[in-house]
């Protein structure tokens, strides 16, 4: 493995991460600003998410690409310009779920036509489990923040689909292309798994595999792939150096555990090939090697939206208190949460 390659890895695996987190927070942030009780304001979130959501995994699918070009050169795999069809419709549609998901959408990508989820679907779902949570009774706060965040999975996950429907069109292209690849690698990115390093994505990279084994993924999965050839294998070297790092570093005797690892990929209606423990709801084993610090940037916008917003909503409060809703309705709790928010976030505390 060259120092070059390793510099390129790194360098487009830091641009990624730094596109998702802008994404994720930005689309969290008018998830924040929306009324989930009132359909309007969801459709223009929707209409505001999904231009956003589509420019960003075309941005990811060309890093995927630039990235991927790289790699094949040093593997001195040359691929004649090929660049990959990857449709703003990532998610696949799950029949067998009657009326839920409403018609697929026909899509033609590299030539194949398959049935897609449309782009504004998933996008609808936060504002459904949050009203659901509520009506059982569970906090309102709890479920705004349980909303948000997965606003956030939805754009990682989107994301992650996008990147990975490039990269097997590139590898299955360079197969047939030339013989001497053979395969593909997982490559792990502990560096940006904020919640900790993955047993099961450690355990996965332990192995080759086919170009026609659709590499699987789970939430918050940073992981790439790099094309094995007959006689090169650069992967393997990039893990054992993250690896080698986790082990250092760990702040738990789970480390040396991560690649004994049991796991098993599963078929998922929407995302296919996803990543599970072995037995169902078995914990996975995670263990952190870095520290990332504050994004004090994301803090100072945070802030600015905090003082557009305040004045806002307690308008907006006292208009609809004066329009009979009494503090247990759900637009009288919504508000009163955002209103706390942004007070916290004026005074200091995220």
């Amino acid at each position: 493995m060259t120092s070059a390659l390793l510099g390129m890895v790194q360098a487009k695996a830091r641009q990624r991460n730094a596109l998702e987190e802008l994404l994720e927070e930005r689309l969290a942030a008018w998830w924040r600003m929306t009324d989930p009780y009132d359909d309007d304001q969801i459709a223009y979130f929707t209409e505001q998410a999904i231009p956003l959501m589509e420019t960003a995994q075309q941005a990811i699918v060309s890093l995927t690409t630039a990235g991927q070009m790289m790699y094949m050169q040093e593997l001195g795999v040359d691929l004649n310009g090929f660049v990959p069809d990857v449709p703003p419709e990532v998610r696949t549609f799950p029949h067998g779920v009657v009326g839920q998901f409403g018609k697929p959408v026909q899509v033609s990508a590299n030539g194949r036509r398959s049935e897609r989820l449309a782009v504004s679907e998933p996008f609808q779902r936060p504002a459904r489990q949050l009203r659901a949570e509520v009506a059982e009774g569970k906090p309102f706060d709890n479920a705004l923040a349980k909303s948000a965040e997965r606003v956030k999975i939805i754009a990682g996950t989107n994301l992650a689909l996008a990147a990975r429907e490039a990269e097997m069109q590139i590898m299955q292209e360079a197969k047939r292309q030339n013989s001497t690849v053979i395969g593909y690698r997982r490559v792990i990115h502990p560096e940006f798994s904020v919640s900790g390093s993955c047993g099961l994505c450690v355990a996965a990279s332990d192995r080759i595999y086919t170009v026609k084994d659709l590499k699987a993924i789970h939430t918050h999965c940073h992981c790439e792939t790099m094309a094995v050839t007959r006689t090169d294998d650069p992967g393997r070297d990039l893990n054992e150096n993250d690896l080698k790092s986790l082990y250092q570093d760990a702040t738990s005797t789970y480390a040396s555990d991560l690649k004994r690892t049991r796991y098993k990929v599963d078929s998922h209606g929407e995302l296919q090939a996803v990543l599970v423990p072995k037995k169902r709801g078995q914990d996975v084993l995670r263990t952190k090697a870095y520290t990332a610090p504050p994004d004090l940037d994301e803090f100072q916008r945070q802030y600015e939206i905090a003082q557009r917003q305040l004045p806002l909503f307690r308008k907006i409060l006292a208009q609809t208190r004066a329009d009979g809703f009494d503090d247990n309705s759900n637009p009288v709790k919504y508000q009163t949460a955002q209103i706390a928010r942004f007070e916290g976030i004026l005074s200091g505390n995220k």
